[in-house]
């Protein structure tokens, strides 16, 4: 029988405890270097070889829990999904059992506040009342460091430097390019999990600058590469009734105070990199605050020019994304450009969304041109709990969660059912790249309904638990050649312009994990620091402060808040992780 009772007693003391305990737990998301254009040779790469060693140890012979003699059986924990049907016989549980010749148990609880249930159950549960694994989207690396520190998940770093044992994990690493493990590693040097990693441009250049191109063409003009031609065209728009209404309604820049329409960023990276989300920069490997420069005053004078002058609208620093997108579909055109991830804030099947066109980054007067760039960074995804007995097995299933062709299955389905790999596709001709330059990967059947409709499927866990997959996947998924989504044209098209463009700084910071102490000596900091920088960030360009009159005393209270003592932690942990 599938479940067994102890798997059903796992539940119910979870559930108890869940009712009479209180506790908080976090959930985050998951450097980047292209490993070529080979998404087919290496999506289309035999999905068995690795696997062979799965389940290849003497762990095989070993019982850690109920069921036939020398079974091996790991129960595992996952976030309920409704649209899988059920875990324990879907395609992606059934393929590692068949690889690992072990019985994997699987428990799916209420996905709702999953992180903070799991975070109770490790911190204040009885031990011999957790599972084997715990997987999840991508926890927090606070909330992995207290569980390891608590004692409540065991380290795998041995795992990891056994080649014998990690061999998809250190495949992944050759196929991204990336050694990526580096970014899970806790204070103490161990590695408390399994990782998530996924490379994707559009992930990774989501804030773009896109221009109404008929308007462009109206006025003559070609697309602008300086800040200063950029200036020049704005005051062309603002001065043209280009939409033919009469009316003086032209907006030259709109914006919003959406996460994806950073469009003050983008035009400040032109003089000093505004890209970290705490505006930091890194130089031959010295962490320094962008927002105490000459550079970013320089930036902020030109901000002030381009709002005084009426060429980026004022609503810009209040404005919602849904009032932004109101905007941008008004019956007459009047926003010539905006920052944002697509062109998808436009009226889908319209002209007008074709008519925007994403540009190259903006040079400023000193040669800089930073696009705003957000690694790919990897993140927890499987923790082996305490009251595992076999913890080589359990990490043996992480190892294969990391294979490529896992990677696939658990974003594209079930191997020819939702997708096949491109050399298995008999009208392949029919398809091109979704990214020009790459090979063909795969192609998805109908990737509109398994991903994004609401049928109930069974051939993937839907990015719960470990993967990893490499540009050339996503980049060479196959598309019909001249086929009608627009938007994924666009999107990639404009994610392709950014990437190959090179415009990304040569260091940033992809990710820190900071040890308690380390936390909570900089938490309170690093938030008021943010609030203060982007607070003085409007008054300096709408004039409530004078760039000038204002500047050291805006230094002063930086250095008051405690910079020095932000800095110096964040250095150690980034000394820590990356050098």
């Amino acid at each position: 029988m599938k479940k067994k009772l102890k798997t059903v007693a796992i539940l119910l003391s979870m559930v108890f405890a869940v009712s009479s305990l209180s506790a908080c737990g976090g959930s985050s998301s998951g450097s980047s270097s292209d490993n070529g254009n080979t998404g087919s040779s290496a999506a289309g790469s035999d999905n068995t070889a690795a696997a062979e060693t799965a389940g290849s140890s003497d762990d095989t012979a070993d019982s850690n829990d109920s069921g036939s003699e020398g079974a091996v059986t790991l129960t595992a924990w996952v976030p309920d999904n409704i649209r899988i049907e059920d875990w324990n016989t879907n395609a992606m549980t059934l393929y590692l059992e068949e690889q690992t010749g072990y019985d994997l148990e699987m428990v799916p609880l209420s996905s709702e506040d999953y992180t903070t249930k799991v975070n109770m159950a490790l911190t204040a549960g009885s031990p011999d009342e957790l599972p084997d694994i715990i997987f999840s989207g991508g926890f927090s690396d606070s909330s992995v460091w207290s569980w390891a520190e608590a004692g409540s998940i065991l380290p795998l770093t041995d795992y990891y430097n056994d080649p014998e044992l990690a061999v998809n994990i250190n495949e992944a690493k050759e196929r991204t390019g990336v050694d990526y493990t580096q970014q899970i590693v806790s204070p103490d040097g161990n590695i408390y999990g399994v990782a998530t990693y996924n490379q994707s441009y559009g992930n990774e250049y989501f804030s773009k600058l896109w221009i109404y191109q008929p308007w462009l063409e109206a006025l003559g003009q070609e697309v602008p590469t300086t800040t200063e031609e950029f200036y020049e065209l704005l005051k062309l728009v603002a001065e043209t009734d280009l939409n033919g209404n009469g009316k003086k309604d032209e907006i030259g820049m709109l914006g919003s105070v959406g996460m994806y329409s950073a469009y003050w960023k983008v035009l400040m990276s032109a003089f000093a990199y505004a890209g970290d989300p705490q505006y930091r920069v890194v130089e031959d490997g010295s962490v320094s605050a962008a927002y105490t420069t000459d550079e970013w005053k320089e930036g902020l004078r030109y901000l002030k020019q381009m709002f005084d002058e009426g060429l980026i609208a004022p609503e810009s620093l209040t404005m919602s994304d849904e009032q932004f997108k109101t905007l941008i579909n008004s019956e007459d055109p009047t926003v010539f450009s905006f920052v944002y991830a697509a062109a998808d804030m436009v009226e889908s099947g319209t002209d007008r969304q074709t008519d925007y066109v994403c540009i190259d980054t903006l040079t400023g007067p000193e040669g800089i041109n930073y696009s705003i760039y957000t690694p790919s960074v990897a993140s927890i995804a499987m923790v082996v709990t305490s009251n595992c007995s076999n913890p080589e097995a359990a990490f043996r299933i992480g190892d294969l969660l990391s294979s490529e062709y896992i990677g696939i299955s658990q974003r594209w389905g079930e191997e020819g059912v939702d997708w096949d790999y491109a050399e298995n596709v008999e009208n392949i001709s029919d398809y091109v790249s979704s990214v020009e330059g790459f090979n063909l990967s795969i192609v998805a059947y109908d990737d509109a309904a398994f991903w994004g409709g609401t049928e109930v499927t069974n051939g993937s866990w839907r990015q719960t638990g470990p993967y990893v997959r490499q540009y050339g996947i996503a980049n060479g998924l196959g598309i019909i050649a001249g086929g009608s989504d627009v938007y994924t044209q666009l999107f990639n098209e404009a994610a392709s312009l950014y990437q190959t463009a090179g415009h990304q700084p040569a260091e940033v910071i992809p990710k820190l994990i900071y040890t308690t102490e380390e936390s909570d000596a900089i938490a309170e900091i690093e938030s008021v620091l943010k609030t203060y920088v982007d607070e003085n960030m409007a008054s300096f360009v709408t004039g409530s402060k004078d760039i000038d009159a204002d500047w050291d005393s805006y230094l002063a209270e930086i250095d008051n808040i405690g910079l020095s003592q932000y800095l110096e932690v964040v250095q150690t942990a980034y000394d820590r992780m990356y050098k």
